[in-house]
């Protein structure tokens, strides 16, 4: 029985394995988390440039301009709302085209200029009359919405 004994040897130890190159299941899982993370550092800075864009903030002053409509600051929100229209203008067009544009051929260049056909001409027209109007003057709120859903397609 000893000599049996004899002749078993110990482990000695093994090779070291390097780990290059990797096998091709761990080169796609590396390919698929590079591609979502640089689809995720896409979005995030899409999302950055949006965030700090002259677009989200004229959004934001919109949705404040609805949110806050009433019988009583319609007036007030058809005058803000002319205003930051002639900024959008200037902002996507020279100053030359647009900047001295008033009345009846403010109108017309908007309607000309509106990718969505909005009929600027003829539910636009308390743009151009209503900040000279009376301060008692009432207006429907419904039509101040479809302005200001008029000029929210405009910016986009």
């Amino acid at each position: 029985m000893n000599s049996l004994l004899d002749q078993l040897h110990d482990i000695e130890g093994l090779d070291w394995i390097s780990p290059w190159p990797l096998a091709i299941g761990w080169w796609v899982v590396i390919g698929v988390s590079v591609l979502f993370l640089g689809l995720f550092i896409f979005y995030v800075i899409r999302r950055i440039t949006y965030k700090r864009s002259w677009k989200n903030d004229t959004m934001k002053r919109l949705a404040h301009l609805e949110k806050n409509l009433s019988e009583r600051n319609a007036r007030e929100t058809v005058i803000a709302l002319s205003e930051y229209l002639r900024r959008i203008a200037l902002k996507h067009f020279s100053r030359k085209e647009c900047a001295g544009l008033v009345g009846d051929d403010w109108l017309k260049w908007l309607k000309s200029h509106d990718p969505k056909g909005f009929d600027w001409e003829s539910r636009g027209v308390f743009l151009t009359n209503v900040p000279y109007a009376p301060v008692d003057i009432n207006l429907s709120t419904d039509k101040v919405k479809d302005l200001i859903h008029a000029v929210r397609n405009w910016v986009y």
